[in-house]
């Protein structure tokens, strides 16, 4: 039986933290990196952290909901938000509707059993999430005696 999850995230970023910096003065720098051009502190690089975690309520319909846990930077993401969506192929897409906008990822699980991983990427974002671009990892563990519940842990960077 393949398994497939759905993302539930959704965030109000409206209290960003601050981005991390290389520092460039440092004695260690070389001429090259000095000479190079700096990246944008709103790059994924060096963009805000995030962590997601949800509880799958039903995998085969690709819906969830995002627990109290999650956060971007500082700022709580999405809790209780709901998530849809879909598969193609191996790919997953999830599509999240929250107060500010709706932000689609998309991640395909290389595993098919109770426990997956895969790389998650944004690839659309409305209202508040129009420019978020980033992403990250995850893993999902699915209940052995109910694999269309269980919960997954999206890490990563996002920024715009």
């Amino acid at each position: 039986m393949a398994l497939t999850a759905g993302l539930a995230a959704c965030a109000d970023n409206s209290n960003s933290a601050p981005d991390a910096r290389p520092d460039s003065s440092s004695s260690a720098a070389s001429p090259a990196s000095e000479s190079s051009t700096p990246v944008a502190a709103d790059s994924p690089l060096f963009g805000r952290p995030i962590l997601i975690e949800t509880r799958v309520i039903n995998a085969a319909e690709h819906r969830s909901r995002v627990a109290d846990t999650s956060v971007l930077g500082e700022t709580p993401f999405c809790r209780g938000g709901p998530a849809t969506g879909g598969s193609e192929g191996a790919a997953i897409t999830t599509t999240f509707s929250c107060r500010g906008g709706t932000l689609t990822v998309r991640f395909s699980p290389i595993q098919r059993s109770l426990v997956q991983g895969a790389t998650w990427e944004v690839v659309e974002g409305t209202g508040d999430f129009a420019a978020l671009r980033g992403g990250g990892s995850m893993v999902a563990v699915f209940d052995e005696d109910d694999p269309d519940r269980g919960r997954e842990v999206f890490t990563g960077l996002v920024g715009e």
